[in-house]
């Protein structure tokens, strides 16, 4: 069965930018993607957007070691200090 997925992660860079953030945005929601992130790694910020009634509504931004919780999962959430971090 084909269809859109419920999560999408974009991962920001210089090139892809424009792109992301309003082509791959508005296509998204279009095809009825449930959770939209943008992942700016060089200011370690990621915005979440939240499709309700067709349209994406900014669900926050989040940064630094606060956790973004995965709306479309019951009890996920993500620790940013484990992914915004300098050593692995």
């Amino acid at each position: 069965m084909a269809g859109s997925p419920d999560l999408i992660v974009e991962i920001l860079s210089k090139s892809t930018a424009k792109t992301d953030k309003m082509i791959k945005f508005n296509r998204y929601q279009r095809a009825g993607v449930k959770e939209y992130w943008i992942v700016d790694p060089s200011h370690e910020i990621i915005d979440v957007y939240l499709l309700e009634n067709g349209f994406y509504k900014h669900g926050g931004a989040y940064a630094n070691d606060e956790a973004v919780k995965v709306n479309i999962f019951d009890d996920l959430s993500i620790d940013l200090k484990n992914i915004f971090r300098d050593e692995l």
